[in-house]
């Protein structure tokens, strides 16, 4: 170990941001430090939590650092509280698939359980993972039930003689007791200058300011990802404390299994698959909605059950259709939403109420071979009742299986200066100056921009202090999570206990959720399904019970057809459509009055010219205009008219995209819905030239002028 210096060390215990309020920089920033420092691995050790791993995991396998998946274990049931020093037990790294999902379960226990025993946790659960502990006390309890070689005493060196001193005694401690020591160092930040954020973070964790914080309750000026070499210095007189550390980091092995499905068990008749269940359902349903029952109609199902049964999906759509089954049982009214009513399936199971035979409605919007990941059903019912749907759900298919999913509440501009400014101690009234004139949704990074293009923000104060000083340290978290919360519907259905993948944790309202939200727990293969509480179907519900109860008459919500009533389309014509969901706003009641709106169509297309990429690109006057005849219809060429006839050319629709790629580009139809996508969500610009350039290519090909072919896709 004499040239320790020149070979590489792993830092086995580091806080990300999304060790919440503790750590001070990214995991991205933190693997990407550690690969500046040519470490071969990093572990990533939160608090009492697995938020960041999948991030981690990911950031870490494209940087070629090898990642370690673990958590720091403190003391007592519930959140941490300062200073947090003195109540770490111990450090879990998992070694393998085992480690991880005993890891994912003693953070469950931590989380919801008030009488916490690490001993009695480990006891149950310790398989596959290294417990790394620097307290005397706690070491002392876990020698019992931690199996042999598994358990280090950590050294953390905090610098100078005294920090020496420490190391020493623990040490020599550690060897009275016959146990491993192992290097390490309980980073926060990257680099030095985070001690800073750090401290700001902290300060708004435990409401003090920055200058009030006592020294114990952040960590020491020396958590920063230090180079080998440092390490090596510091450590010079323990050569095994080195050596353990990448002994035990060439150790642990776990592989995430990424991207393939688990779905639920829905319980299937003996002699059946989810296949032919799903088969016999849909074709029954079919026989019902469709009288003659015409061949085109067969065939548009048996395509969209050859792509369903070709991806593997199809035991998803029979959980989505049980829980479609039991609201209709129950009177629930329920509305199934989203790029679903493309699906000729989910309209033949009374998943959606619309028929996307009669609509033109294109399947590959929602499915398509070469869409691999899973699809998504949104599910409304009364705000009143979801919580009965919930409820069926956790009896259904167990409750261990069964949680809400957690979103993430991060630090943007508003949150940012008063949080920040309120660590730094600055006044409530001043704070709110700047605050109060910073448009909602508006990062920090963007007032700049804000403060040119925006008249109410010309005169927001940027350099000034104590906004300078603000905005400089507010940059550096812009984007961390702040704290966790609860999905606005997300629920997430397995076929096994979730924390073999996920731990749990309660929100603060009490409601168990994933320590991870909806991205991370989708790449683990686990299936989320959105069931949203909507109040206006609370108020349709109550008028059917009304009118039962008054006029003794029972009135099937699936059966109402308001798009074929002259009554119900005068008000909408007349924009009288408060309380109705999705139309009720100022700026579409106006929209409506404008364009006479007559249909069930015509409706349609002004719910999709308002939304902001149709109205911001001036398209939205282009339409009005040419529907009201003051304005002639033009087509950019013969094949766009029959494509945009009923919009009068203007692209509208998410399914525009789809059908102008591949009729005039001559794209397959999952080409144009991976365009579409690539559209409709945050963009890809390397993914957006490809596309581009296929687009101009196919249609030149078809005969399209090569500038027409530019303009169609400007468009």
């Amino acid at each position: 170990m004499k040239n320790f210096e020149c070979a590489p060390f792993v830092h086995l215990h580091v806080h990300s941001a999304y060790s919440l309020l503790e750590g001070a920089d990214t995991e991205e920033a933190l693997v990407r430090a550690a690969a500046r420092r040519g470490m071969p691995a990093l572990a990533l050790t939160d608090t009492n939590a697995l938020h960041g791993a999948v991030p981690f995991y990911r950031a870490a396998r494209a940087a070629k650092v090898k990642p370690i998946l673990g958590a720091e274990i403190t003391e007592g049931g519930g959140p941490p509280h300062p200073p947090r020093q003195v109540r770490s037990l111990a450090v879990l790294l998992a070694r393998d698939m085992e480690g991880y999902t005993n890891l994912c379960r003693v953070i469950t226990a931590r989380q919801l359980e008030n009488d916490f025993s690490l001993p009695e946790a480990l006891g149950q659960h310790g398989g596959g993972l290294f417990v790394l502990s620097g307290r005397r006390e706690a070491a002392e309890s876990l020698l019992p039930v931690v199996p042999d070689g598994s358990l280090f005493v950590e050294l953390v060196h905090r610098g100078g003689g005294e920090g020496a001193r420490e190391v020493r005694l623990l040490a020599e401690w550690a060897k009275s007791r016959g146990l491993p020591v192992v290097a390490a160092n309980d980073v926060h930040f990257a680099d030095p200058p985070g001690h800073r954020t750090h401290r700001i973070l902290t300060a708004v964790r435990t409401l003090r300011t920055v200058g009030t914080l006592p020294p114990e309750w952040t960590a020491h000026p020396g958590a920063w990802l230090q180079p080998p070499a440092r390490m090596a210095h510091l450590f010079r007189g323990l050569p095994e404390a080195l050596e353990n550390a990448v002994r035990i980091a060439e150790a642990c092995n776990v592989e995430l299994e990424m991207g393939r499905v688990r779905f639920p068990c829905f319980g299937l008749p003996e002699g059946e698959t989810p296949f032919s269940v799903l088969w016999k359902a849909a074709s029954e349903g079919l026989q019902r909605l469709y009288r003659p029952l015409t061949r085109s109609v067969v065939d548009r199902l048996q395509h969209e059950l050859r792509v369903i049964d070709l991806l593997g999906f199809a035991p998803y759509f029979l959980v989505v259709w049980d829980i479609a089954r039991y609201a209709a049982r129950e009177g629930i009214p329920m509305v199934g939403r989203g790029s679903a009513a493309n699906s000729l399936v989910c309209y033949a199971l009374g998943i959606t109420s619309v028929d996307p035979m009669r609509y033109g409605l294109y399947f590959e919007r929602f499915l398509n071979p070469e869409r691999t990941d899973c699809p998504d059903i949104d599910l409304d019912f009364p705000w009143n009742r979801r919580e009965q749907i919930l409820q069926y759900v956790y009896q259904r298919y167990g409750n261990e299986n069964v949680a809400m999913i957690a979103t993430f509440v991060r630090f943007r501009g508003r949150s940012i200066v008063r949080e920040v400014g309120k660590a730094l101690g600055v006044p409530v009234e001043v704070i709110n100056r700047l605050a109060r004139k910073i448009p909602h949704f508006t990062d920090i990074s963007e007032l700049e921009t804000a403060r040119r293009t925006l008249p109410e923000c010309r005169n927001l104060p940027l350099e000034e202090e104590p906004y300078r000083t603000i905005i400089r340290e507010g940059m550096r978290i812009e984007g961390f999570p702040r704290h966790l919360s609860v999905h606005c519907g997300g629920i997430v259905v397995s076929p096994r206990p979730i924390t073999d993948r996920i731990p749990l944790q309660r929100a603060a309202g009490g409601l168990v959720i994933t320590q991870m939200d909806m991205y991370p727990v989708e790449d683990l293969g686990l299936v989320k399904i959105d069931l949203l509480g909507q109040r206006a179907l609370a108020v349709v519900s109550d008028t059917l019970e009304a009118v039962e109860r008054h006029y003794g008459e029972q009135v099937d919500f699936r059966a109402v057809r308001a798009e074929e009533d002259p009554a119900a389309l005068e008000l909408v014509k007349k924009g009288e459509t408060i309380g109705c969901f999705y139309v009720e706003s100022p700026g579409m009641r106006n929209l409506l009055r404008r364009l006479g709106v007559s249909s069930f169509e015509m409706l349609t297309a002004a719910s999709s010219i308002i939304r902001p990429g149709v109205s911001d690109s001036g398209m939205m006057k282009t339409f009005i205009e040419r529907h009201c005849g003051r304005e002639p219809v033009r087509y950019l060429h013969p094949l766009m008219e029959d494509i945009l006839g009923e919009t009068f050319g203007v692209m509208i629709y998410q399914e525009d995209v789809i059908k102008v790629a591949h009729r005039v580009a001559g794209m397959s139809l999952g080409e144009a819905d991976s365009l579409r996508r690539c559209m409709s969500k945050k963009r890809n610009w390397e993914a957006m030239g490809k596309h581009r350039e296929q687009f101009i290519q196919g249609a030149v090909a078809r005969g399209v002028e090569p500038a027409v072919a530019g303009e169609i896709w400007r468009q």
